[in-house]
């Protein structure tokens, strides 16, 4: 029993071996790391203004001063707080065409503009000034309060928004390296002619075609886990993750400037986070063993790649065509479980059990197919 433990771990090394060092891979890891960083750095922690005094900060140092002053402000959301920070730091109504948002805004006076005045803003031209303050009551964040049983939550909440902002693009972007780098796992050796040689060895087919499954779920999770890593990192330190417990509709902007309230709009958005991160792996997975089964299917690796493209890419053209269950079938595919929105949408409507209910069966049952052309079809 150890020996045969021993000898399928020794081809799973061989088979994460191959998929790990091959070039390919390499420069595809490090191009969606950096690009991650890039766009953190540039358009997340680049694009934050904060206005303070009449004093203008930008990107890192709008960061810090913001943080700094919603520091005091921590805590219960009370109308007295909000008195108090519109008092310091006045209503925001400068506008500009290139900038989306009060120009002259920072993070506190901006959540009270939004959630707990008179004032709107739509675009650079269709916007109105606040002049007046609501009571928390007389407002929706009050509707959230009511289904809270006490006050709302308050804090700095930005580092959520950039962590799933950021994780979101790197998972995109993980899903294209997986698909190369997957996508070769049984198609190469029908490429190079080795699958006679493969069958003839003392370990035989059967350990050799769950060497290979299990090093390409192996490859998968080490790349979630990279990407995941490269956007909770910098967001935590840049931005912190305070506000864990802050409803999900203020920390995210979600719904409640409609004036519909939703059960999930008081929902921990660090509860929501942690339901992405579990949408996230499950999509890399099915993506995985969807890559795997046309990896079987193929006989050359620009086959298999093309192949696996087009699987990964098609729900896209059928969600634009089709409706209704059309809609929910291609909404629980890879392609769109790594989008925040979609997740959203999810739990919204309570969908988030039959996602799991159809992508289980489906990554099964990509296994067993890979595992039966594998080894049935070249017997």
């Amino acid at each position: 029993m150890k020996l045969h433990l021993r000898l399928y771990l020794k081809l799973c090394h061989m088979e994460f071996y191959k998929l790990w060092h091959r070039k390919a891979f390499m420069i595809g890891s490090i191009f969606t790391i950096l690009t991650m960083l890039f766009y953190f750095q540039v358009v997340l922690t680049g694009g934050e203004i904060s206005t303070v005094n009449g004093v203008k900060y930008y990107g890192k140092e709008a960061v810090k001063v913001n943080r700094r002053i919603t520091e005091s402000y921590r805590g219960e959301l009370t109308d007295q707080k909000a008195e108090q920070i519109i008092a310091e730091y006045g209503f925001p109504s400068v506008v500009e065409y290139d900038y989306q948002g009060w120009r002259d805004a920072n993070y506190l006076n901006g959540f009270v503009t939004k959630y707990l005045s008179d004032g709107s803003y739509s675009s650079w031209d269709d916007y109105t000034v606040p002049t007046r303050l609501y009571a928390i009551k007389d407002t929706v964040a009050g509707e959230v309060e009511k289904a809270l049983g006490g006050r709302v939550p308050f804090a700095y909440t930005r580092g959520w928004e950039a962590f799933l902002d950021v994780l979101q693009t790197g998972m995109v972007l993980a899903s294209i390296l997986l698909i190369m780098a997957v996508s070769i796992v049984f198609a190469e050796e029908s490429q190079t002619k080795m699958l006679p040689l493969a069958f003839t060895t003392q370990e035989g087919k059967g350990k050799v075609v769950w060497a290979k499954i299990t090093a390409g779920f192996i490859l998968t999770i080490v790349v979630y886990g990279a990407v995941v890593l490269s956007a909770i990192v910098p967001s935590a330190i840049v931005f912190g993750l305070d506000g864990g417990n802050c409803p999900l509709s203020m920390a995210l902007d979600k719904n409640l400037r409609t004036g519909h309230v939703f059960k999930m709009d008081w929902m921990p958005v660090q509860t929501f986070a942690g339901i992405v991160l579990g949408a996230g792996l499950l999509a890399m997975l099915l993506l995985s063993a969807l890559t795997m089964c046309v990896s079987a299917h193929c006989k050359s690796n620009f086959g298999a790649v093309a192949a696996a493209a087009a699987v990964w890419g098609m729900p896209l053209l059928i969600q634009i065509t089709c409706g209704g269950l059309g809609y929910f079938l291609t909404s629980c595919m890879p392609m769109f479980l790594v989008m925040t929105d979609l997740v959203y949408e999810l739990i919204l409507w309570e969908r988030v059990g039959l996602v799991v209910a159809v992508d289980l069966p489906l990554l099964i049952f990509c296994v067993e197919e890979s595992c039966r052309i594998y080894k049935g079809s070249r017997e």
